[in-house]
């Protein structure tokens, strides 16, 4: 694991877009300058993440009501039930599917970091073509 004084912070857009879809780059609580976590508790940075996810959809044409996907990678499994309230908090019944990894995160004291994709708002054109959730889903 790398300690932030080892890093840089990379260039990178915050989303790319193609095909009527908005993909983003990975969402972490870190401070670009200085790359360590703006938040030492896992809800806030969760809570943060979901926040900047809802601003870079707005920058790129989108919204959350777009969401096709979010993909979101822990720190450790301890997290999961934490994560399971910040997402049904912000997203209520109408959550995207989701998928939910454990894995060593790149900056020490990171808990949470994630990426989704959603269409642009007008290739949506009123439709909503997410599936309704499964019962049996855990991710």
């Amino acid at each position: 694991m790398s300690t932030a004084s080892e890093m840089r912070a990379p260039s990178f857009a915050a989303y790319g877009t193609g095909a009527g879809l908005v993909v983003t780059a990975g969402i972490a609580a870190l401070d670009p300058a200085t790359l360590r976590p703006l938040h030492a508790g896992f809800d806030e940075q969760a809570d943060w993440v979901l926040r900047r996810l809802d601003a870079v959809l707005a920058e790129a044409g989108s919204g959350r009501q777009h969401l096709l996907r979010v993909e979101c990678f822990l720190a450790g499994r301890q997290w999961f039930g934490a994560w399971n309230s910040c997402f049904a908090r912000h997203f209520g019944a109408s959550a995207p599917a989701r998928t939910t990894l454990v894995c060593e995160l790149p900056v020490e004291g990171l808990l949470i970091e994630i990426q989704a994709v959603a269409t642009l708002a007008g290739a949506a054109a009123g439709t909503d073509d997410r599936s309704q959730p499964d019962s049996d889903s855990v991710s």
